[in-house]
């Protein structure tokens, strides 16, 4: 099942979570595959009109790399061809005063060429129309779930939101003489995962210096925790020791 979440704002624009975004998915899911889309309330005229766009964009990001990624060795065998073919060409038909430079020049443009038509051919082929046509056929058959505990997860991001960037990173990076408020979710562990992956696959993509800055974050609570739990084996030594 594919399980998208809508989580609404406080002045500020939607979030439309969805594993349309997780490229190493796009070729598990099967042409029937059930479309949930899970929010804290019914949809305004508003919202429901922007989801198809969000979904189509989301399908078509997803597709192309997928199929790019799939085709990747044959494109690189064959821009190996090229430029191995087009630089033997050169060097034995052309003469130049320069060896080798104008050759590698050409060879090298001649790849990118290629490269990039191999790239575009891939993504208008049959195999990616035809996911493209069925994720997008589903999408629009999907159906809409009320989930409540929802409601504490939008809370949790306007309220974060409201804090200073410096101070917040430091919250969550432990570091900070003044903890971050926890949420106050209910919903299973595996809907709070689900959705911290979601949103990791949106930054990604989407504000790629969010997602930067996140990442040394995440590295630095791991490694804050990491020596918190260390403290008490070095406090033991030390008072062995002495």
């Amino acid at each position: 099942m594919i399980t998208c979440y809508l989580i609404q704002r406080q002045n500020k624009e939607n979030l439309t979570l969805s594993p349309y975004l997780d490229i190493n998915r796009v070729g598990h899911w099967s042409e029937d595959e059930q479309v949930v889309l899970k929010s804290s309330g019914m949809l305004t005229k508003n919202q429901r009109m922007k989801l198809p766009m969000h979904s189509t964009q989301s399908i078509d990001f997803s597709v192309d790399r997928w199929i790019q990624n799939k085709q990747y060795i044959p494109r690189l065998l064959i821009s190996a061809a090229v430029f191995t073919a087009s630089y033997f060409f050169f060097s034995l038909v052309i003469r130049d005063p320069v060896p080798m430079v104008d050759e590698l020049l050409i060879s090298g443009g001649l790849v990118l060429l290629a490269w990039n038509y191999l790239a575009k051919r891939d993504t208008r082929s049959s195999i990616a129309q035809r996911r493209r046509y069925e994720l997008k056929l589903r999408c629009g058959e999907r159906e809409q779930e009320i989930d409540e505990q929802l409601f504490a997860v939008e809370a949790f991001l306007d309220e974060a939101s409201s804090e200073d960037s410096l101070e917040l990173c430091n919250s969550l990076a432990l570091v900070s003489s003044e903890p971050l408020k926890p949420i106050s979710y209910e919903g299973s562990n595996e809907t709070l995962k689900e959705l911290g992956e979601l949103l990791t696959h949106y930054l990604r993509i989407y504000n790629k210096s969010l997602y930067k800055t996140a990442v040394k974050v995440h590295n630095q609570r791991m490694q804050r925790r990491k020596m918190n739990s260390l403290l008490p084996v070095y406090s033991s030594i030390t008072c062995r020791s002495g």
